[in-house]
């Protein structure tokens, strides 16, 4: 293994949105396991649980005043409301928008569904509940009733998962048993006020935040003070109350089989809650044994996770068996996954036991921005930074020599050439470059997709004494030689250029465009297979991978079907060609490389790939890139580890610790474990690595101050 000359620059410093909601999408006939995260800037996520928490793809608000605070799934639909009053239902393909409607009553500040009648109940500012019917086709919703109206805000609501005229509402110092059927409140639970020294009064009210209901009827309530309190919703009184949080209780989620109940909020701890029986007394005598059980079940609060540092917003339990990878349990339905975000802007993942036989473990922290594809470019001496409404381009310091420290030094400091800043107050979904030289000057064109339409910009001028100049291209012609404008391909999910002749632009509905960038003459729009999520282009090639582990290669110059990879279990992350190689990278690690001219497996993957060490498999960060060198080198690349894959060699030991050894000399697998978080890495030359990422301690520095605890001795 050869040595490489780094620029590793710290300069892309992405914005952290805090984590607003989470809902999960389950159904047990496909592995389309979709997490939706709601976060602060009103960007939803989507994460796939199957695949190990791959980061699929984000979808932007496609209006400056959209702006959802609350997401669901009903069924295959995504559903998102605010407090804009809009309520919006997403295509379960493309995500985009179907229908919307304005919620009578303003602002919405609380949502829930019920699966089997497909109702959607809002609680919204002036004290409304009303109930919305979505169509089979999903073409609109329909008031279908409003179910009471009271003085102050409904901030939360749930709804009994079989009877559907058992709704409960929650707002100010109260919380509404409501009939749907009846059209009113049956049962009213006066909560009480706190006690308040700072209150002239001496009383300060309490907010009912977030609500979870049994089917025996029994209801859950987490509020201002920090209280967790159980509830008889038959005759209205109270069961069991906990002071399980020293702040306002935000969150809580119950599992499927109403036995645990989590609950979090401002001071970020995590608690458990479950239903238990009293142990068992056996008398034993000479003559019999008796047995005396005591049927009275209680709810105990069991144990803490100190997980976040900041508030937590939401929380959800999933099914464990649908979010691990490669688990060698067979007694997987008694685990589950517990998933929190709050203000920290990260995804944790516990691993609870149903049984409380084990503490929670943190299976993984997941941050968006280290799975944000297309955010980062680099070609030539220049690279892209992409931002949440403006791109910078920058240009890399040249290498100048070593130092008396015998340190590489560079000529010229990385400078910030130019700032393209979007319109209308836009979200850039993607971006593209590449730098095209001729006798005299060399120009960069650069395309951006944000939520109007694709752009593209010529910029020359890039000489130091020459005077810069940013020239945007606004149309282009198809076959008929009719003129269109590029804003009306939207919904971009990746761009690419190849050399600095084509451009290709992959949309949500599938659509590959191919451009020609020398008239900027509409080539070919090639129709994928549907939910495609990345692709990847060479001279001869064209290859696109989906959510269901599908990849194709298309020929380049006919943009006809070659052939397609046998389809896998997990969706492809990362894709890189090579000649005629083209290597691929799954969602559980595996790494195959193909022979397209053979069109088989190559011998590398059959004798080595397919046998890496089990240590490769157990780190839990997706591949997010891979490409080659011209010395038959595969660089590897996820969040934390930059790996080297010589071709050739025979791999070490299933047992052997590749990310744990120092000496590798003898190893295919070369390991580097010095930086974090990896963002970005592309080969510069056969002995140069250009590296981007984000340190740790300046995600720390982005966020706001936390809840202040007391500590001893402080």
């Amino acid at each position: 293994m050869c040595d490489f000359l780094v620029h590793r620059t710290h300069l892309y410093k992405p914005r952290l949105s805090s984590i607003l909601s989470l809902s999960h999408h389950y159904h047990s006939s496909s592995s389309n396991h979709l997490l939706a995260v709601l976060r602060s800037d009103h960007s939803i996520e989507l994460w796939n649980t199957h695949d190990s928490f791959t980061l699929e793809r984000t979808i932007q608000p496609r209006n400056a005043s959209h702006s959802p605070e609350l997401v669901l799934w009903l069924e295959q639909y995504l559903i998102t409301a605010g407090l804009d009053g809009q309520l919006i239902a997403y295509d379960p393909i493309t995500f985009e928008i179907l229908t919307s409607c304005h919620a009578a009553g303003g602002a919405i500040w609380s949502l829930a569904k019920h699966e089997i009648t497909r109702r959607i109940a809002v609680g919204t500012e002036t004290g409304h509940v009303n109930i919305y019917q979505l169509d089979e086709d999903a073409s609109q919703f329909s008031l279908a009733t409003s179910v009471c109206k009271q003085s102050a805000r409904i901030v939360s609501l749930a709804w009994h998962t079989t009877d559907d005229d058992f709704l409960v509402a929650g707002s100010i110092n109260r919380i509404y048993i409501c009939s749907t059927r009846q059209k009113r409140t049956i049962q009213q639970i006066n909560v009480g006020k706190l006690s308040s020294t700072s209150n002239r009064r001496g009383q300060k009210d309490t907010i009912i935040w977030c609500l979870a209901v049994t089917d025996d009827y029994t209801v859950f309530s987490g509020d201002s003070s920090g209280r967790t309190c159980v509830w008889d919703a038959v005759y209205g009184t109270l069961i069991r109350s906990f002071q399980t949080h020293r702040a306002d209780v935000l969150c809580m989620t119950l599992s499927s089989d109403e036995q645990t109940l989590f609950c979090s909020g401002v001071d970020s701890v995590i608690v458990r809650i479950e239903l238990v029986s009293p142990k068992s007394e056996t008398t034993t005598t000479t003559s019999t044994t008796t047995t005396t059980t005591d049927s009275t079940k209680q709810w105990i609060k069991t144990i803490s996770i100190h997980s976040h540092s900041h508030d937590v917003r939401s929380l959800t339990l999933i099914p464990s068996r649908f979010a691990s990878i490669r688990n060698k349990e067979h007694n997987l339905s008694n685990k589950l996954m517990l998933i929190s975000g709050g203000l920290d802007a990260r995804l944790l993942v516990h691993d609870i036991v149903r049984d409380n036989s084990k503490p929670p473990v943190l299976w993984r922290k997941c941050f968006n921005f280290t799975q944000h594809r297309n955010k980062i470019y680099q070609k030539g001496n220049y690279f892209l930074f992409t931002y949440r409404d403006y791109i910078e381009l920058w240009s890399i310091g040249k290498e100048g020599g070593v130092n008396d420290n015998g340190e590489d030094i560079l000529e010229r400091a990385p400078k910030n050439l130019v700032q393209i800043k979007t319109k209308h107050q836009a979200r850039v979904d993607t971006v593209a470059m590449t730098v095209k030289k001729s006798k005299d000057d060399e120009q960069v064109i650069i395309a951006m997709g944000d939520t109007n339409g694709l752009h593209v910009y010529v910029i020359q001028g890039l000489d130091i004494q020459s005077q810069l100049n940013v020239t945007p291209i606004k149309t282009y012609s198809d076959e008929q030689n009719i003129e269109q404008s590029f804003s009306s391909i939207t919904n971009l999910l990746q761009l690419r250029f190849h050399s600095s002749s084509s451009l290709y632009a992959l949309t949500s509905r599938s659509q590959l465009y191919c451009f020609s960038t020398s008239s900027y003459k509409l080539n070919r729009i090639i129709s994928c297979l549907p939910s495609t999520l990345r692709f990847e282009v060479s001279s001869k090639y064209i290859a696109t991978a989906d959510r269901y582990g599908h990849v194709t290669i298309y020929l380049n110059s006919t943009y006809n079907i070659l052939t397609q990879l046998p389809q896998e279990t997990y969706q492809c992350t990362a894709l890189s060609f090579n000649n005629d190689r083209l290597a691929c990278a799954y969602a559980d690690r595996s790494l195959i490389e193909y022979d397209i001219q053979q069109n088989e497996y190559s011998d590398w993957t059959r004798k080595y790939l397919k046998r890496m060490p089990l240590q490769w498999f157990s780190e839990r960060s997706p591949i997010i890139n891979l490409f080659y060198d011209t010395k038959d080198k595969l660089f590897v690349v996820d969040s934390t580890y930059l790996s080297i894959i010589e071709r050739g060699k025979k791999m070490p030991g299933t047992y052997a610790k590749i990310f744990n050894s120092t000496n590798q000399t003898n190893s295919p697998i070369h390991v580097c474990k010095q930086f974090k978080y990896l963002l970005h890495v592309t080969l510069l030359s056969s002995t140069q690595l250009f590296v981007v990422e984000l340190i740790p301690s300046s995600v720390e520095q982005c966020l706001p101050p936390a809840l202040k605890r007391k500590r001893f001795g402080i």
